[in-house]
């Protein structure tokens, strides 16, 4: 599924604003549906990378390393990118 065009972002704005104007309580728990999910899946990242990263230095094993290097740039990137939006 690709990005939204003007027009529809103008729909999903009007729908989202209806809904806020019916149900303020439902339109919150929609807005933020899903981010507890989102933010566990990042700290649990973090913390996998820490020990693949000691283990592939400690083994001399280049995948653990890589795949620790990997979840470690991905939870970074993922919880600073939360932390803008």
């Amino acid at each position: 599924m690709g990005a939204l065009n003007r027009q529809e972002h103008r729909a999903l704005r009007a729908i989202e604003k209806s809904m806020k104007a019916d149900d303020p309580e439902l339109a919150e728990q929609l807005r933020s549906f899903g981010g507890d999910a989102v933010r566990r899946l990042y700290r649990y990242a973090g913390w996998a990378a820490g020990p693949l990263l000691l283990l592939g230095v400690g083994m001399g094993d280049a995948v653990l390393l890589v795949t620790g290097l990997l979840l470690a740039i991905w939870a970074v990137l993922g919880r600073t990118a939360r932390t803008v939006s």
